[in-house]
């Protein structure tokens, strides 16, 4: 018995896979699983775009206001502004330490393993599935 079936045992056993409900779940199994794969890749691809952004700001011979980096601050912007607004810069004495880039960046990555977590979770159910022969 793998880790998988010690998790979740009641929601991909207690089907009857040759029933209509079945094939509606796994249906709904296929388009979320395409709905996932999209928001990973979305979700990839604008990680890149940030740590790109952050990346411009500290080299001193670019300057991030100018075209083409510009692009990435004006894409950007609003996710950065979001996360500085839940999260005001750390006072300490006479300095102040901004982590709320730091902060947005890692909740991408966790919205990411939930993307790669759920997609798991249904091609486990999709197999399991196959295995009981109703697809």
């Amino acid at each position: 018995m793998g880790n998988f079936e010690l998790l979740y045992p009641i929601i991909f056993y207690s089907f009857e896979f040759n029933t209509f409900e079945a094939y509606i779940a796994q249906g709904f199994a296929i388009f979320f699983l395409n709905l996932l794969s999209f928001s990973y890749f979305i979700i990839k691809l604008y990680k890149l775009l940030c740590y790109s952004k952050l990346t411009f700001e500290w080299l001193p011979l670019l300057n991030p206001y100018v075209w083409p980096f510009s692009f990435f601050q004006v894409v950007t912007a609003p996710y950065f502004k979001f996360w500085a607004f839940l999260l005001p810069p750390l006072k300490l004495e006479k300095t102040s330490f901004e982590i709320s880039a730091i902060v947005g960046l890692e909740a991408m990555n966790t919205s990411l393993y939930f993307c790669l977590r759920a997609s798991n979770y249904l091609i486990h159910f999709l197999e399991q599935a196959r295995a009981a022969g109703s697809l």
